[in-house]
């Protein structure tokens, strides 16, 4: 079984992928949500040709020059038409949170990760260029050459800016200090930091709230607090590694930012009520695992 994608072990090629579209002479079929690029985000660039999208109950027929957000899932149909050129990007959810930011100008960006999203018109007019973008992308993660993811987040960022631009999105229409927003920036901030164990004052400082509303807006919205929720994905990525790869305990604790496997042991058995030794051998004695209902993270907007 595939392991967790976790930034802090994973390499640049298991979070980014970039790939051209295959320019065949017959209709083709592609699943970009398949096996472990199901949690992606996808961005389609389209330079020409017409591919037909198929994403949960959406659908959307495109023509190039045009580009697309894609939101994850298994069920994501791409039909491609012939003769098609142009590039397919992923992100895991990781470097989604980075690509997106916490700005305010992020909230902006919010819904597109959420729903599948048309951009026409985009092309190699625009400056810079979205298809070469794109191409740097994949050089970069041929390369591995240093600093790299962050010469692919930039280029990620200035994708989804001409995407946002070129959709159909009114700015005006969304609300700034909505605390459904300022839920989906603290995810996106647990999701880049949840390894580092900030506290959630930090979180709150990174927000721009104080840490009594970021408390308050928690509470109102998920009845739970900020620090419950940072827990609820650290049980989820804990639970990932202990069901999914054949790592220690002690190298999973270090992998979360636990000073110790002791540490990391009481930390999961409070949660669980299992020691990740025991909760590892539950799932290696079940047909399907069973997780603890604290390691969901479904109920954040």
């Amino acid at each position: 079984m595939i392991a967790p994608q976790n930034p802090a072990s994973a390499r640049l090629d298991q979070l980014v992928r970039a790939e051209p579209l295959p320019a065949a002479l017959r209709r083709t079929t592609i699943r970009p949500g398949r096996g472990s690029y199901g949690p992606f985000t996808h961005l389609l660039l389209l330079d020409h040709g017409e591919i037909a999208i198929e994403a949960a109950e959406s659908a959307r027929q495109i023509e190039g020059p045009a580009a697309a957000i894609l939101p994850p899932g298994d069920s994501l149909l791409l039909q491609l038409g012939p003769g098609c050129g142009g590039w397919l990007l992923g992100m895991a959810p990781s470097m989604w949170a980075a690509a997106v930011g916490v700005r305010a100008e992020s909230e902006f960006l919010v819904p597109i990760g959420t729903q599948l999203l048309i951009a026409p018109g985009l092309s190699q007019a625009t400056a810079p260029d979205p298809f070469l973008l794109a191409e740097r992308i994949g050089d970069e993660l041929s390369r591995g050459a240093v600093g790299a993811q962050m010469a692919v987040l930039a280029c990620l960022r200035l994708i989804l800016l001409d995407i946002w631009r070129g959709s159909d999105i009114q700015p005006g229409l969304v609300g700034r200090g909505n605390e459904i927003h300022v839920l989906q920036a603290f995810r996106r901030l647990v999701e880049l930091h949840f390894r580092s164990r900030l506290g959630v004052r930090d979180y709150a400082g990174l927000l721009g709230v104080s840490y009594d509303r970021l408390h308050r807006i928690c509470r109102r919205n998920l009845q739970r607090s900020p620090l419950q929720l940072v827990h609820r994905r650290m049980m989820r990525e804990a639970a990932d590694w202990l069901e999914r790869s054949g790592r220690s305990v002690q190298q999973i604790a270090h992998l979360l930012g636990f000073h110790d496997s002791a540490e990391f042991s009481h930390f999961f058995k409070r949660n669980s009520g299992l020691s990740p030794s025991a909760y590892r051998q539950q799932v290696r004695n079940q047909s399907t695992a069973s997780r603890p209902a604290t390691t969901s993270f479904a109920d954040w907007p």
